[in-house]
């Protein structure tokens, strides 16, 4: 056995530096504009980390540190150095609950799961290409993500711009600096926090289309597919990166490792896993892979997949003018329509709503115990999905004012609450997950088409 390679599994395979080594120059170009990374994995306890805590935030002049040297994975801050750039981190991924291992377990496992997935990607990847948009598609071992850059300055950020809301906790939030915190060294501008708030709908609107377009996939013996992982067992649209400051949100890079088979579930006996680019789309063209098979493979061996990333530059494309056209087209929609009632609709005073939802007898049971007891079901997907059809559907409730109730939850410190309500404005998570439950409860109603 050659110096540097190990066996496992009954296979010949390259270590993850060396594979880093391979494919390093792409993955400075994915972090093109970026002025720091991130890194996660239990790598860091050699240097005497918290086991808690196994993420590091450094400048990206350490890329190759964290990759080369020590073999993690890493991930692209959402918001670029001085909020010159904002990356669309489109996320679509299969959730299993208690059994997301199995992802992970073996190839033929995960050729499974992805032929449930893989006309999904199909749409997703029709959508944009009908429109002339640019992306690249980079899959990973629960699902993929549609990247694109959103350079601050261009009309398909001034038309991102306009559509995007900025709660007031939100505003304080981005204008936040600390010099000794590299991801609020000059705060995140309000243009490029309306860009990423824009984005936020957009993938919504994106999300609602698909929903439409496999509304049978359940009875057809496929997956339900949803928004979040709101449902036990679904493929879903996992926009919950849009909630929250733009400064906390980041996405695995593409060509990054996928360590979650040693992180979380401790499955050693074989290496890690590995995220492959099956697309890069330049708005007329693109250079692409199609047999998934493939792609499964390059995901379970680093020699494959380093070859395979020879046909790849790591170039994120960045939005041009068919964005503009597109968002003009969710401008049209009846989703557009319920956003701008949402962010026009006036807040109810701090507790009041919750005041009133406690007086309201038209509330189900389920919304009456998560009124009582709102820690953590107030945080959970399925939960809040629940409470929110219950309140919009049964009681007639206005959704910005059902986000208020969620509001006042938030802001009561007497719940026990361990989350950080300024990095996480508790006003802008409460209208952003109202906001996007009743739209998917208006849709599942039928009253709601995209």
């Amino acid at each position: 056995m050659g110096a540097g390679c190990v066996m496992l599994s009954g296979f010949q395979t390259m270590t993850p530096q060396e594979y880093y080594s391979r494919v390093l120059g792409k993955l400075k170009n994915c972090f093109a504009g970026s002025h720091y990374v991130v890194a996660a994995g239990r790598e860091l306890l050699a240097d005497g980390w918290d086991p808690s805590f196994l993420v590091a935030v450094e400048p990206v002049d350490q890329l190759e540190k964290f990759t080369v040297q020590k073999g993690m994975q890493v991930h692209l801050p959402v918001v670029g150095e001085r909020s010159r750039s904002v990356l669309m981190p489109m996320d679509l991924e299969v959730f299993l609950l208690g059994e997301n291992h199995k992802l992970y377990t073996d190839r033929e496992s995960q050729r499974y799961w992805f032929k449930q997935l893989a006309p999904v990607f199909r749409f997703v990847e029709s959508l944009l290409r009908k429109r002339g948009i640019p992306y690249l598609l980079d899959y990973t071992p629960s699902g993929a993500h549609f990247l694109w850059r959103n350079p601050m300055g261009t009309p398909a950020a001034a038309e991102l711009e306009k559509i995007g809301y900025l709660e007031q906790d939100l505003i304080q939030a981005c204008r936040y600096t600390d010099a000794n915190d590299i991801k609020r060294r000059w705060g995140v501008s309000l243009e490029a926090a309306k860009v990423f708030s824009g984005l936020g709908k957009l993938a919504e609107y994106i999300a609602l289309l698909s929903l439409e377009a496999f509304k049978d996939n359940e009875a057809k013996g496929g997956l339900p597919m949803t928004v979040s992982d709101s449902l036990d067992r679904c493929i879903n649209f996992d926009n919950s990166w849009g909630e929250g400051s733009p400064f906390m949100r980041s996405i695995r890079s593409p060509f990054s490792l996928h360590k979650k088979n040693h992180d979380k579930y401790l499955m050693f006996h074989h290496p890690p896993l590995v995220d492959v680019v099956g697309a890069c789309f330049d708005g007329k063209g693109a250079v692409e892979e199609t047999d998934m098979d493939r792609v499964v493979d390059c995901m379970w061996d680093l020699e494959k997949a380093a070859e395979h990333s020879e046909r790849f530059s790591g170039v994120i494309p960045a939005a041009d003018d068919t964005l503009v056209d597109f968002v003009r087209e969710y401008r049209r929609s009846a989703l557009f329509q319920f956003h701008e009632e949402f962010d026009a609709t006036p807040d109810l005073p701090r507790q009041e709503a919750l005041a009133r939802a406690k007086e309201d007898g038209r509330l189900t049971h389920f919304a009456q115990h998560i009124l009582h007891h709102p820690n953590p079901m107030a945080l959970q997907p399925k939960n809040m999905m629940g409470f929110v059809y219950d309140l919009l559907i049964y009681a007639d409730w206005r959704p910005k004012h059902i986000a208020n109730v969620l509001r006042d939850f938030y802001i009561d410190p007497r719940y026990g609450w361990s989350i950080d309500f300024f990095k996480y404005p508790a006003e802008e998570k409460a209208d952003f997950w109202a906001r996007t439950f009743s739209s998917l409860a208006l849709w599942k109603t039928g009253r709601l088409v995209p």
